[in-house]
């Protein structure tokens, strides 16, 4: 598959996905076992106006950005429901600034039935706002 068809794939996927649309979750680029994504930050994304950016919205980048990388491998894990998450691991590095957050999701192993992926978020200035891993399970499709 080539990088444009995974990207219009990971794209298309994460239009159909409810929660990535209330998020404002874009795919920007994506290759085989990385994407990168991208959120406007805005005040519903915040613990008040003005805030930093929840620690949720951080920890549902990493695990977006995880499963998203894992869904350019194509039907072994086409996304959402045959890959599911068994353990994710966030730090918070630092408070965010600019005007959207910036995921780059990698798959660092990929077996038959698991994967170990991470992902840094950074936001438009640059910084280096949250580290994390994510581990999934590769449900094989149903004959």
């Amino acid at each position: 598959m080539a990088d444009d068809e995974r990207l219009s794939s990971v794209r298309e996927r994460g239009r159909a996905n409810l929660f990535w649309r209330y998020l404002g979750i874009d795919v920007e680029a994506a290759g085989e076992g990385w994407v990168r994504l991208r959120v406007p930050m805005r005040d519903e994304l915040r613990n008040a106006p003005g805030a930093p950016v929840h620690g949720g919205v951080l920890a549902t980048l990493v695990d977006a950005a995880v499963g998203g990388a894992l869904g350019t491998y194509g039907s072994a894990a086409t996304g959402g429901v045959d890959q599911a998450t068994l353990d994710l691991n966030v730090t918070f590095i630092a408070a965010a600034r600019g005007d959207a957050l910036l995921a780059e999701g990698r798959i660092l192993r990929r077996g038959r039935s698991i994967a170990f992926g991470e992902t840094r978020v950074t936001d438009t200035a640059g910084t280096l706002v949250a580290l994390g891993r994510a581990t999934y399970m590769i449900i094989p499709p149903r004959p």
